[in-house]
Order: structure tokens, then sequence, then C-alpha cells
């Protein structure tokens, strides 16, 4: 196994290898954005569309990867990609959603990844 492998794999453990092969390919691609059963990107990650759907939506769902609607289409990406996207067709955040993006973004940016799992471990009492 590569070092790139392992090292991604213990950045998030919690990825089976579908959605670290979805997530590395996105963070390769960081000017791309794909469509929710986007057949291009299933075939470059051996998959079948509908898995790759899914596998968007969790990737999402967990904060790595950001999504936009565009004419009725939703896209996703990284968030580097997507917010090029909304600049580029000149979305503002007025969007209650895409305003949390953009705070969860500077977050990141500032402190990292936070790994609530974690954190909840860590200041867990005796008396659980």
């Amino acid at each position: 196994m590569k070092i790139g492998e392992v090292a991604k794999r213990h950045r998030h453990p919690y990825l089976s290898e579908l959605k670290a092969k979805v997530l590395a390919y996105l963070e390769q691609h960081p000017d791309e954005v794909f469509t929710y059963r986007d057949q291009a990107l299933a075939q470059e990650v051996g998959a079948k569309p509908s898995a790759v759907a899914w596998t968007l939506w969790w990737l999402h769902r967990q904060g790595l990867i950001a999504r936009a609607e565009v004419d009725a289409r939703v896209y996703f990406g990284t968030r580097g990609a997507i917010a090029a996207l909304r600049r580029r067709l000149g979305v503002t955040a007025d969007d209650v959603m895409a305003q949390v993006d953009e705070l969860r973004e500077r977050i990141r940016a500032r402190v990292g990844n936070i790994d609530v799992v974690a954190l909840l471990d860590e200041v867990r009492g005796p008396w659980e």
C-alpha cells in the first residue's frame, strides 16, 4: 500500500474504500465539480453512479466536501471548487446554508478539521 493511502486512512479512518477514492479524486481535481450521479466520476473511481451518488451525499453530510445548486442541478466538489463556482456565477451568501458553509470553512482554515467524536471522548467524565 502506498504511503499516501495509509496517511489518508489515518486522517479519515472511518472512510470506506469507495469514500476514500471519491474524496481523493475530488481533492486531486480542485477545479472541477460533479453532478449527483456523474457517469465520468463513477467510471474514474470504478463504481456505479448510484454508489457514487450516495458517497457524495455522505461526504457532504460529514463536511468533507461542499455542494451547490445551479439551475436545479446539484454539484459536488471540494469546498474550494464550490466556492469558485459560486464566485464565478456571482452567487452571494444570502442563503443561510451558504453562510454556514462559509463560516465552517473559515473555522477549518483556522483550526483544522475537528474530530467531534474524539472531542466528546476527551470531555466525558468517569460517570459514563
